[in-house]
């Protein structure tokens, strides 16, 4: 497996994985796919460039993914966020997302002080899996998302990188 960081010639790859993503896990993410479904190339094109979007791949096929966005104003560049990980179902359970969230951990230490993320709190290996890369608990936000008439608690993590 060999991880990199995504530009904007791999907006097709990345474009089909996020809406797998949203369709497979729609719970998981805050966009939806009847949101993404419209976005133009450009559009594909500008979300891998306004952030940065690390991809795993297995025989040159992207097979997994996650971001990571450092917030702006002059008040919050110290912390950034860890957002959109996705491991397509059949690679699951190979550590596949253990070394993406390092990957990102990595990449964010020399940027932020501090990573969030969110996890709706009924995903446990979730939640697992980010408190085992040193991600703690918070916070809960009650209906963060909504799906139809469901409505999902998010949990809010954060690693203290310095």
């Amino acid at each position: 497996m060999k991880i990199r960081l995504l530009t904007e010639k791999d907006w097709q790859i990345w474009n089909a994985l996020r809406l797998e993503a949203l369709q497979n896990s729609p719970e998981s993410l805050a966009s939806s796919y009847e949101e993404e479904i419209g976005c133009s190339q450009k559009e594909w094109e500008d979300k891998l460039t306004k952030s940065d979007v690390f991809g795993a791949f297995i025989d040159n096929k992207l097979i997994a993914g996650a971001g990571f966005h450092r917030l702006n104003r002059l008040k919050t560049m110290h912390r950034g966020d860890l957002f959109a990980m996705y491991v397509m179902p059949e690679y699951r359970g190979q550590g596949i997302a253990s070394q993406l969230i390092e990957t990102v951990i990595n990449h964010a230490r020399s940027l932020v002080i501090q990573l969030h993320l969110s996890c709706v709190t009924n995903n446990e290996s979730a939640v697992k899996l980010y408190q085992k890369h040193g991600f703690k608990i918070y916070g809960t936000e009650p209906r963060s998302l909504k799906i139809g008439s469901q409505f999902f608690d998010e949990y809010l993590m954060l690693l203290e990188l310095k």
